[in-house]
This record gives structure tokens, C-alpha cells and sequence, in this order.
């Protein structure tokens, strides 16, 4: 019965406790809160617990949800902040290297020369600090605009807008370099 209902509907079972009713969410929603912490993460069992930290933390604050604006959105916003967290505590413990990859190639979608540019894409924005690589994936691969990165990043407008300015040119100078190099 609960897959039947609309988002609305089954926010305000979850509101109520009704479990039935958080799992369809969990259910609707998971795999994108997934992939999206995984771009920041970059490891599929840290993306994974952030993905489950970040859906019990919107379970807690329901009462928060203004119900304006998609659910999705909201909830992205708060697997986003949980993932950056997530990155800021790890990078704080100790220097990580990357243990896997953010992007995938589909073998049937490209031909040998996007994939070539993907990875050579891949390699210059995994040399790039954390901070610029987090910025610019937000941006590019998660599609917020300056003032919703200044939100999630909790930067001002100019403030984000220096900060991709300069990743940009970080990357340029990334993908210029591995050129040279090969």
C-alpha cells in the first residue's frame, strides 16, 4: 500500500514513526544518496555509511522538512554536508590516498578517445586538494549552482565563487601537466 503513495503521503507516516513507510523512502531514494556521497567519498563502504548515517539523520529531523521543496533535494543536501564531513574528519586523522574511483565508464557508451579523456578527467581531478576536487564535483557532476555550493559548503556567494574559479584553473594546469607527461 505505502509504494502507492506520494512523497507528501509517506513524509507524514514517517513523521509518525511508521516504519513500512521510511523504508519505501529509504527505498526511492537510496541509490542516488549512494552515488552521490560515493563522488565525495570515493569508497564505496565509507559512501555506503554515509548514505545510512545521512537517512537516519533525516528520519530524526523530519520536523525540519519545510515540504517547499522536493524531498530529494533536501535530502541530497544532507548526504552532501554528511560526505564532506565525512572527508574533513578523514583528512584530519590522516593524509588518505585515494582507494577508488568516483566515475565509471559504460564500455557500450564510448569509444576509445572518451574514455582515454575520462580517465586523463579522473587522474588530473583526484591530484587536485580535496577541497577543489569536492567543489568542482558538487558543481559538474551533482549540477548545484554558486548560491546552492555556497549553501552546502556554507561559504559566501563571492567566497564559492573564488573557490571554483580557482579549482578550475587547478584542473587546467592538472590536465596540462599530465599532457606533457604522457
Amino acid at each position: 500500500m505505502v509504494k502507492q503513495l506520494e512523497i507528501d503521503q509517506l513524509i507524514q507516516l514517517c513523521k509518525k514513526k511508521d516504519e513500512p513507510a521510511q523504508m519505501e523512502v529509504y527505498n526511492r531514494y537510496h541509490l542516488a544518496m549512494y552515488h552521490s556521497a560515493l563522488r565525495i567519498v570515493q569508497n564505496r563502504v565509507d559512501a555506503e555509511d554515509v548514505m545510512q548515517e545521512s537517512f537516519l539523520t533525516a528520519f530524526e529531523k523530519l520536523e525540519q522538512y519545510k515540504g517547499g521543496n522536493k524531498f530529494g533535494g533536501w535530502l541530497k543536501q544532507i548526504t552532501l554536508r554528511k560526505a564532506l564531513h565525512f572527508c574533513e574528519q578523514r583528512n584530519k586523522q590522516k593524509a588518505s590516498s585515494l582507494e577508488e574511483g568516483w566515475f565509471y565508464v559504460n564500455e557500450g557508451e564510448t569509444n576509445d578517445n572518451e574514455k582515454s579523456q575520462t580517465i586523463e578527467l579522473h587522474k588530473a581531478l583526484n591530484e587536485l586538494i580535496p577541497r577543489y576536487r569536492n567543489a568542482l564535483m558538487l558543481m559538474y557532476f551533482e549540477c548545484y549552482d554558486y548560491e546552492e555550493l555556497s549553501n552546502i559548503l556554507q561559504l559566501s556567494y563571492g567566497n564559492c565563487r573564488t573557490l571554483i574559479s580557482r579549482a578550475k584553473e587547478q584542473l587546467k594546469q592538472k590536465i596540462e601537466v599530465n599532457e606533457l607527461h604522457r
